[in-house]
Order: C-alpha cells, then sequence, then structure tokens
C-alpha cells in the first residue's frame, strides 16, 4: 500500500473542475476478480536466463478520480509510490505527460512529494517535450521510497470513429467517454545511465514505461457503467479496479454499457457494449477466448485472472492491463464475417499484450520489437481458426499496404504512424513468417516461447531477441536477415544457462537437488515466481519471507518444486 500521510502543497495553484455527482441509482456490480501476480507454469526455466533490463524503478499508482460524465471531464488525485532498487542514488524523479496532457485541456493543480518526512521539491520543471522533473529535497537511496502526489483535471475532446491515435485517446462521442494514456507516466531509469527521456515523434503515442502496481478507484454519476482492467467491487457510485504488473492502466464509461460474462481458459472475460451490438460483442468475445487459448499453447500463459473488452469510441482497439478497448468502428461495420475489421483487430491488440506489455520494450528505438509478433499474431489466428482466410490475410492484411523498407528503423525515420502500421508492422510479419519457414515450427513456437517467458515483466531488446533465437537456430539466417534488416545480423553466442545447485543434506540418489536463484538487481519477487512457475506465497513459505517486497541482489531463495 502506498504511504498515507498529508502533503505539502508546491507553488501551483488551484484550478479544479466543477463536476456533477448527481443523479445516483443502482449500477450493477462487477465480479470480485482483481488481477493478481502470475502464479501459473509459463514454461520449462530450468535452463532459462533472464532477458532484458530488471526495472530501474519499482512504482505503485494509485488514483481518485472524480468524474464529469456529462462535461467529459475527470479530477484526478494521483499517488505515486516510486520505490529505488539500486544500484543508484536519486536526486530526482522523472515523469512523461502523453498528449492530451500537453493540451490547454490538462491543469497541473498541485505537486507534492514525500519522502522520510514531509518535503517540498527543490525544483519542479515541465519541458517543452512533456517532461516532468522533479528534484528531491533528499537524495533516495537504494531500496528507499519516494511518494509523488500530483493534482489535475483533464478534459476529453469530441471524437469520430474514423480517427486514429493519438486523436480521441482521451476523447468521447455522444455514448461513451474513454480515458485512455491520460496520466503522467513515470519514465524508464536505466541504472548508471538515468532516467530515459526522448525527442517527441510523429509516430505514438509509445507506451515506453516499466511494470507496475495500479489502483484505480473511480467515483461516476449515478447510472454510468465504468470499465477497466482487474475490476475489484462497486460500492455505491464507486467504482474500483486493481492491475498488478502492468505498464498502462486506461478506463471508459457509459451510461448505456452492458455487460456480457464469460470464461475461457480460466479466465473471465467481461465484454462491455452499448446495447444494440449483442451480435458484436459474441464475435469479439469469441475470438478473444480463441486468442487466448492460441497464445498461451504458443507463447505463455496469460498472467491474469481477468480479461475486460470494451467498446470504444474511434476506429483502432488498444491494449491497457487486463483491458481492450475494441474498435467503435468495426462494431459499426460488423459483417458477421471472420475478415472483418471487428474479429481481425483482436488477435493483433491481444498480441500486443504479449509483446509490449507483458514483454516491454523501447518503442523509440526499435519499434519493430513491438510490432512484429502482434501483427504476425494475427496471422497465427487465422491460420489456426479460419484457415480459408491465410492467403486474404497475405493479400489484403499485407500486401494491399505495399509495405517495404528495413523494419529496424527508429520512431524518427518514420513520417507518420502509418508509416509504422504499413513497413514496420506488415515487413515485420513477413520477416516472422521467413523466420518461422527457415526454422520450422518446433524451434520456432520453441524460441517464441523462451523469449515471453524470459522477457516478461521487462524491458527488452533486440539483442535479447537475437540471442535467445541463437539458442533455437540451426542454419544460417543471414540472407534472411539481409532482406529485413538495414545492419549486419549476426547471431550472439548462447547466453549460458542457469544450473541447479544442490542444497546441502543426502546425495542426489536420495534427495534431488533443489534449484536456487540468486536474486538480481531490480527483480521483485512476482518476477520471480513468474519465471519458474510457482506461487509467490510458496517461495516465501520455503524461505521464510515475511514481506513479498524485502528480497535484495545477491539473496538466495530456494524455489520450490511446484
Amino acid at each position: 500500500m502506498l504511504l498515507i500521510a498529508s502533503l505539502l502543497v508546491l507553488a501551483f495553484a488551484t484550478n479544479s473542475c466543477t463536476l456533477d455527482n448527481s443523479n445516483n441509482t443502482d449500477i450493477p456490480a462487477v465480479p470480485s476478480s482483481p488481477l493478481a501476480p502470475p502464479a501459473e507454469e509459463i514454461a520449462q526455466a530450468i535452463n532459462s536466463v533472464a532477458l532484458g533490463a530488471g526495472p530501474g524503478a519499482i512504482a505503485h499508482y494509485e488514483f481518485s478520480v472524480v468524474l464529469d460524465y456529462i462535461g467529459h471531464r475527470a479530477q484526478v488525485t494521483q499517488l505515486v509510490e516510486i520505490v529505488n532498487p539500486g544500484p543508484d542514488d536519486w536526486d530526482r524523479v522523472v515523469f512523461h505527460l502523453p498528449a492530451d496532457l500537453q493540451t490547454n485541456r490538462f491543469t497541473l493543480s498541485r505537486v507534492s512529494l514525500l519522502q522520510q518526512v514531509e518535503a517540498a521539491a527543490r525544483n519542479i520543471e515541465i519541458s517543452n517535450d512533456g517532461f516532468v522533473t522533479i528534484t528531491l529535497p533528499d537524495t533516495v537511496q537504494p531500496n528507499e521510497a519516494v511518494l509523488v502526489n500530483i493534482l489535475f483535471g483533464l478534459e476529453a475532446e469530441q471524437t469520430l470513429n474514423v480517427l486514429r491515435r493519438p486523436f480521441g485517446d482521451v476523447g468521447f462521442n455522444e455514448r461513451l467517454l474513454q480515458f485512455i494514456n491520460w496520466y503522467p507516466r513515470l519514465v524508464p531509469y536505466e541504472p548508471r545511465r538515468g532516467w530515459v527521456r526522448w525527442e517527441p515523434t510523429e509516430v505514438g503515442p509509445p507506451l515506453y514505461a516499466e511494470i507496475a502496481d495500479f489502483d484505480l478507484r473511480i467515483q461516476a454519476p449515478e447510472g454510468v457503467q465504468i470499465a477497466s482492467g482487474g475490476p475489484v467491487s462497486r460500492v455505491g457510485n464507486e467504482w474500483q479496479f486493481a492491475v498488478q504488473n502492468a505498464r498502462s492502466i486506461a478506463f471508459s464509461a457509459s451510461p448505456e454499457y452492458v455487460v456480457l460474462e464469460q470464461s475461457v481458459e480460466g479466465v473471465t472475460l467481461l465484454g462491455f457494449h452499448l446495447p444494440e451490438y449483442g451480435d458484436e460483442i459474441q464475435a469479439t468475445l469469441a475470438a478473444a477466448g480463441q486468442s487466448l487459448t492460441l497464445f498461451n499453447e504458443k507463447f505463455g500463459r496469460y498472467p491474469y485472472s481477468t480479461l475486460v473488452i470494451a467498446q470504444n469510441a474511434y476506429l483502432p482497439s488498444v491494449a491497457a492491463g487486463g483491458f481492450v478497448l475494441h474498435t467503435g468502428l468495426g462494431f459499426d461495420e460488423y459483417s458477421g464475417q471472420p475478415d472483418a475489421l471487428l474479429v481481425v483487430l483482436v488477435p493483433l491488440t491481444m498480441g500486443e499484450m504479449w509483446w509490449g506489455h507483458f514483454v516491454g520494450y523501447n518503442p523509440i528505438a526499435e519499434p519493430w520489437l513491438g510490432a512484429a509478433l502482434p501483427m504476425y499474431s494475427e496471422y497465427l489466428f487465422d491460420e489456426q481458426y479460419h484457415d480459408e482466410l491465410t492467403q486474404w490475410y497475405w493479400d489484403n492484411r499485407i500486401f494491399y499496404w505495399e509495405p517495404e523498407g528495413p523494419i529496424n528503423r527508429t520512431a524518427y525515420d518514420l513520417e507518420t504512424t502509418e508509416v509504422l502500421l504499413r513497413s514496420v508492422y506488415r515487413r515485420g510479419a513477413l520477416f516472422l513468417r521467413d523466420l518461422r519457414g527457415q526454422m520450422g515450427d518446433e524451434a520456432f513456437f520453441a524460441f517464441l516461447r523462451e523469449y515471453y517467458q524470459n522477457g516478461a515483466f521487462r524491458i527488452v531488446n533486440s539483442t535479447d531477441f537475437f540471442r535467445t533465437l541463437s539458442r533455437y537456430s540451426t542454419t544460417d539466417m543471414s540472407l534472411i536477415f539481409d532482406r529485413y534488416f538495414d545492419v549486419e545480423i549476426q547471431l550472439p553466442t548462447p547466453a549460458p544457462t542457469l544450473t541447479p545447485i544442490p542444497s546441502p543434506g543426502p546425495p542426489p540418489t536420495a534427495t534431488p537437488p533443489k534449484t536456487v536463484h540468486i536474486v538480481q538487481s531490480g527483480e521483485t519477487l512476482s518476477e520471480i515466481a513468474f519465471r519458474y512457475g510457482v506461487t509467490i506465497d510458496s517461495i516465501m513459505f520455503l524461505n521464510g519471507i515475511e514481506d513479498p517486497e524485502r528480497v535484495f541482489p545477491g539473496e538466495t531463495l530456494v524455489i520450490p518444486d511446484e
């Protein structure tokens, strides 16, 4: 839980929104099924090594939102507890303002912070490129925390079903309201290098964030239904959501939402839709359930207990923590056929959950890492469930866009989001097609499963991708690499594997050796449990750990045989 304290007001004048909370009636309660830390077996872990960077900051966001649905605006109290996992000392923390928060529809009312005692920041700087730098009054050393309190108001703008992002991320139409990329987000921290910054790009909006835990509480007007990831409860007109190990949280609202519930693979699927779209939400949930089953097999287990899908107010579909805001245009234009936008965007967007949210990446430097696999996930869906559409996929979803150029371009090399979609997404799918063709199915999917398992809850890079690939590649792939990359790609030497270390006691013939894990800088207990396919509680019990947040670099943990 976040630290509880009164917070010192800094030099920002309050300019609060006036919110209407009248007309209260009963709202159907949502299931009490918060998103829990991963605890199911993902894949064989004994011969794996962790990829990418562990979190450079461990954050817990707590939001209290007063929603003015009629006025299309919200007043927000955002508390962020940030733990420094080391090895560096911090003298500042940095947040980034998404596009909608760089407009006059955003009003920053107050920023304050708490470390060991109440204190004001020495300085707060808001740069023209949307970064908020808070200089701390006292250094935050490893394993210490700082609490940042941000109060702001945000007003949505009207959107249309034909618009693409970022227009409409914080938007509304006459029947619903959506808040996507709606809060100041802590930027990643790189040990020895500092807080990550980037120049604005024409491609976006980028989701560049480490994993965090989120608690969202929304006070809504009576009769308004709220959809978000990790539904916990509704008490009166207050809705509560909790998401752990996620990179973002979003929500939508409508007084007309109808909720449909299903269960697939032990996951509760909730579909929020406008009343006349019953067939559409049935088709959406069917495709989501099929995608969940397929990706669990091909990539690795979906790590949460619920998946919420809500009809949105513009063209694209967007993934957030345990939540998909699904194409409003697709609902309007659904033909009843599996090649409809409503259906094809389901596996693509859910692919972005696996390859963008669970496995993180840098969308500025290497957007192809978050584009190729989701686009190819759509093909895997057709191949599994609609074999008659596989050629249609290549003809209409790929070659129709006339993809060209190398896939390893940075966001600064791409003129528009359309170029990203046309070339990086589509060429990325072609690259994976050729890679699979040369490797064979068994090696290709074994590669993806290990890449997912070891990259989950981390930020990976292309070196991690190719290092994992090298463990499953037995042929020369230089022709494929030359076709899709404009730099020379040489597969690195496969990374060494972890070796189980016997614990003291009887010889191995009497007692099998125990698997042990040495905690690395930045690792959390939930990451370790996820990697070995065991529960957090079982690790705590076996190692006598009382506080799951108190594990330290260099500590040796015995992994239970689950």
